[in-house]
């Protein structure tokens, strides 16, 4: 969930996009999973679900990999719409649990990840393999 202020709006990236409402330091952590609102979803529970849904969860979850099982992540704030950028303004730490600011962000900036930094379905997402 992210735990500084955003907003969203259309993005000059793709469809829908996060915009900082607030200033943010480098460093400074703008989200940090929580299982309380972001929800795994194991392949079991994709598979039961009609596929209209299973099509909305492969748009707006990332996959990981824990103990040799695949996972669904459903952020359920805006974070779902964070696009990706070659070169993003947020970092994954290394444990994918939180997302710094690679260099100060301006309030009213996008937030932009490194999908290929912490999804497993990156490359079919954006069509291609890491530049």
């Amino acid at each position: 969930m992210f735990i500084v202020s955003t907003r969203l709006s259309q993005s000059p990236i793709h469809g829908t996009g996060v915009f900082a409402g607030e200033s943010i330091k480098k460093g400074q952590v703008v989200w940090r999973f929580d299982p309380r609102i972001d929800l795994e979803i194991s392949e079991k529970e994709f598979a039961d679900f009609p596929p209209v849904f299973q099509a909305y969860l492969k748009t707006y979850t990332y996959t990981v990999e824990t103990d040799g099982k695949r996972k669904m992540i459903l952020c359920a704030d805006h974070a779902k719409h964070v696009n990706h950028s070659d070169d993003p303004n947020l970092l994954d730490t290394l444990d994918s649990t939180q997302d710094v600011a690679a260099r100060d962000i301006a309030a009213g900036e996008e937030l932009t990840c490194d999908y290929f930094a912490f999804d497993l379905e990156a490359a079919a997402k954006l069509g291609r393999e890491k530049i």
